[in-house]
């Protein structure tokens, strides 16, 4: 375990050169109501839409999430995607080169709000793509300073012999996520990686195993096949077996692309291989639980890794978790207070907040944000020990403490489906900004009763006065 988390401090300090097939993938979240009166077809009533970097480009944003140092190549066109594409990776801080040689790539995914894939619609040009001569010598000096290259095939056109034999001169270690169409110009690479589909097709086997053995011995290369939710299977001078890590399988998109990102960064980084297939497998397990593609963070790997996953969360790691549960159609609930001595009254009334949706967000000022609500002698427990009693109950998904003595900017960033309020409030007697911003972004807020008396600092008033009487 020492030497996985030493393999990880060196992803900082590595550099992946990435170059294939550059793509831009934009997704399309509606509902479907009725048919369209023109035709026998679903009419889609669009409620979002978004853009992410795909195919070569997801890759190197991966790489980038996982804290490594990128220069993508590939190809798009002078046109409105090329923008957006550019966009998103000057965002992301990756160095890119792109000839604007060919249209931009462009899949575009309709999903209805059931997590169903309607239809995909492609935009592409395939032929063959040649970089200019001015990106070739851009594309030497980056690979120069390069610990190894990624080639990310998608049987767009990047791939030709004249790139595969001026790669193969660099004399770097080369890894290839590999297309069947392409396997005649893969032969002595340091390693393939194709999925199971992908390398019975390259093999013309039936079975995974011998299709491994045939291409390790005909390609004169390691091999790593992908596996899905069997894992991985290596064939080198010896063979590993690799089971997932995945708890739940939602969304295989990008998951090939998380794969050969942390392959890199892992062996660049001085990992053998079954150290890298471990490190990969656990970034898989991350990704194919997400909605869509997506990049995985060098802090969730960590966690996946050493089982150091913890319920409090900051405000940039919830937003990505609610924004992918959002997009899973699960439903938020957003309650907060101090909880500071927690009573059944607090449990019973946080499990009923659990029951008006899929995830609960117990919002928990902290001990400077007490102090300016309830006075210098509070709160009695702190923030940190609540935060703890407050994750060890079932009901509460995720915890973040926060200093405002209101929870609107919160509010305001994660949007959550439902704002849980206690028994004791009313609409009109909750803060009217909080209720502002709910109503806003059309959230709703829930009322919650127990019949039970909640408050801690009447449960503190009752011991003084027990103490009191004595």
């Amino acid at each position: 375990m020492n030497n996985l988390k030493n393999i990880l401090n060196n992803f900082s300090h590595k550099k992946i050169t990435v170059i294939g097939d550059v793509m831009l993938d934009k997704t399309i979240i509606g509902d479907v109501s009725r048919v369209s009166p023109e035709a026998p077809a679903p009419v889609i009533k669009v409620k979002e839409e978004f853009y992410t970097p795909g195919g070569a480009a997801n890759v190197a944003a991966n790489i980038s999430s996982l804290g490594g140092n990128v220069s993508l190549f590939g190809f798009v066109g002078r046109d409105s995607n090329a923008e957006i594409l550019s966009g998103i990776l000057s965002d992301m801080n990756i160095k890119y080169f792109l000839d604007e040689n060919f249209r931009t790539t462009l899949k575009e995914r309709i999903m209805l709000r059931r997590n169903y894939q309607h239809s995909r619609i492609d935009y592409e040009e395939t032929s063959q793509k040649k970089f200019s001569q001015a990106t070739k010598d851009v594309m030497k000096r980056e690979i120069s300073n390069s610990d190894m290259i990624l080639l990310s095939d998608y049987a767009k056109g990047v791939v030709t012999s004249d790139l595969m034999s001026f790669l193969k001169s660099t004399g770097k270690k080369i890894i290839i996520d590999p297309k069947p169409k392409n396997t005649a110009l893969y032969s002595d690479y340091f390693l393939i990686t194709p999925n199971e589909e992908e390398a019975l097709e390259m093999s013309k086997k039936e079975e995974v195993y011998s299709a491994g053995r045939y291409l390790r011995q005909v390609l004169n290369s390691n091999i790593l096949i992908t596996r899905g939710e069997k894992g991985m299977s290596l064939f080198s001078d010896k063979e590993i077996e690799i089971p997932t890590t995945a708890k739940e399988v939602y969304d295989v998109t990008g998951a090939g692309d998380t794969v050969i990102a942390a392959l890199s960064l892992s062996l660049a980084s001085g990992a053998s291989f079954e150290e890298a297939i471990i490190i990969a497998n656990h970034a898989a397990g991350i990704a194919v639980e997400r909605a869509g593609t997506y990049q995985v963070k060098l802090s969730e790997l960590e966690k996946s890794i050493y089982g150091e996953e913890r319920k409090l969360k900051t405000l940039e790691e919830l937003s990505s978790i609610v924004e992918d549960l959002k997009r899973k159609q699960k439903r938020v609930v957003w309650t907060n207070g101090c909880f500071d001595i927690l009573t059944s009254g607090h449990t019973k009334y946080l499990a009923k907040a659990k029951e008006q949706g899929d995830y609960l967000i117990v919002g928990l000022n902290s001990d400077s944000s007490v102090k300016s609500i309830k006075g210098h002698s509070r709160p009695i427990n702190s923030e940190n020990t609540r935060a703890e009693i407050l994750s060890s109950l079932s009901c509460v998904d995720y915890v973040i403490i926060y200093s405002e003595p209101h929870p609107t900017n919160y509010l305001s960033s994660l949007k959550p489906d439902v704002y849980a309020k206690g028994g004791d409030y009313a609409l009109d007697t909750i803060n009217q900004e909080e209720r502002k911003i709910v109503e806003a972004y059309r959230g709703k807020i829930v009322i919650i009763s127990t019949g039970e008396n909640i408050s801690t600092s009447k449960i503190i008033e009752r011991i003084k006065n027990s103490k009191n009487d004595k």
